[in-house]
């Protein structure tokens, strides 16, 4: 197995919108890839955005980028939260050209947050006497764990959904040989280097109209490909993150409000756990625990006053300074602990 070396931030994205991350594989044959943003929209809404692939504008921008000839294809497997795209990616010459075939899938979470998976078409196209025997094996010792070993009703129920299984199987390799085919008829795919990619994307709502998108991919484009081209590759790929961020991006202060309006009353002390209770303790013992004094710093605003302390170094550690600053605030004291303009109003009503 390749060593890998830790995520690193892209130089000059730490302040943007958009966060990104790279770590490239020893080998140089692969990399790894992650762009954290903030978006001005619903889960829901990038989450579409993101899952209807064969929409006019990704069609338009697969078109702009590879030229008409370069294969798109998307199919959505029936009553199933599925997808197989099938895509070229035209590299600059003399480097051959790239086709992917990926399995899409997604999923709610509790939080209402939305996780669509990716990885190469071939993993999820498994046997279907294997898928059978393992169904089988499971219910069966399900029953027999409950039992209900000679339960009739549950024996008829467990074959029908066998039956579904074995049709949902054989659909499955049967697209897979049609895929396979279409990419061996057509001129550029043909020619084209099986690449693989893995990944998911993690779409979490902040407010209604607010959340966080995590993009996580892994890219294999095989063969022989120089290091830098790869790493163009991968930075391409995650710029979907940023174009997201940028078609939904909306007035700052607006956002601000929303994201303070959905923030979650904080909690009591006394709803606190144990593990949280002893990071407050230790906050708290910053101000008193080596008794040296404040000293009073020159604020550079009129309504807040500053102090500064030095605590002693530890043994093999450096010194460090603590701060501490007072202010007053035009505000009931839970708005400023974060609780939201939308919670005051039903405590209101």
């Amino acid at each position: 197995m390749a060593s890998l070396t830790l995520y690193s931030l892209v130089q000059g994205t730490v302040r943007e919108p958009v966060e990104f991350y790279l770590k490239i594989e020893s080998n140089a044959t692969g990399a790894w890839g992650k762009a954290v943003a903030t978006i001005d929209a619903s889960a829901a809404r990038v989450f579409a955005l993101r899952w209807c692939q064969n929409s006019y504008e990704h069609t338009k921008r697969h078109i702009e980028k590879g030229g008409a000839d370069a294969l798109l294809k998307v199919v959505h497997m029936k009553d199933s939260h599925s997808m197989i795209f099938v895509n070229l990616a035209k590299l600059p010459s003399p480097v051959s050209n790239r086709v992917f075939a990926t399995w899409f899938s997604w999923r709610k979470e509790p939080d209402n947050s939305f996780l669509m998976a990716f990885g190469p078409i071939e993993d999820y196209s498994e046997d279907a006497k294997g898928a059978v025997k393992l169904f089988m094996a499971t219910q069966k010792g399900r029953r027999e764990r409950e039992g209900k070993a000679g339960d009739g009703k549950a024996f008829i129920r467990d074959t029908d959904e066998l039956e579904l299984m074995i049709q949902q199987q054989d659909d499955r390799m049967e697209l897979v040989d049609k895929l396979g085919d279409l990419i061996q008829r057509d001129p550029l795919a043909s020619k084209a280097i099986r690449g693989t990619v893995r990944g998911y994307w993690l779409i979490s709502p902040l407010a209604p109209s607010v959340c966080q998108v995590t993009y996580l991919i892994q890219a294999e484009l095989g063969g022989s490909i120089p290091t830098a081209l790869l790493n163009s590759q991968l930075k391409r790929r995650l710029g979907i993150a940023q174009t997201t961020q940028n078609k939904f991006a909306r007035n700052g202060k607006l956002v601000d409000k929303e994201r303070r309006d959905a923030f979650a009353n904080p909690p009591f002390l006394t709803e606190l756990s144990e593990e949280q209770m002893s990071v407050v303790e230790d906050c708290r013992s910053l101000e008193s625990e080596d008794g040296r004094e404040w000293e009073t710093l020159a604020s550079p605003y009129p309504f807040v006053t500053m102090w500064v302390k030095h605590a002693p170094a530890k043994e093999n550690e450096r010194s460090i300074a603590i701060g501490k600053a007072t202010a007053v605030i035009d505000c009931p004291v839970r708005e400023a602990a974060g609780e939201s303009s939308e919670a005051r109003r039903k405590q209101s009503d």
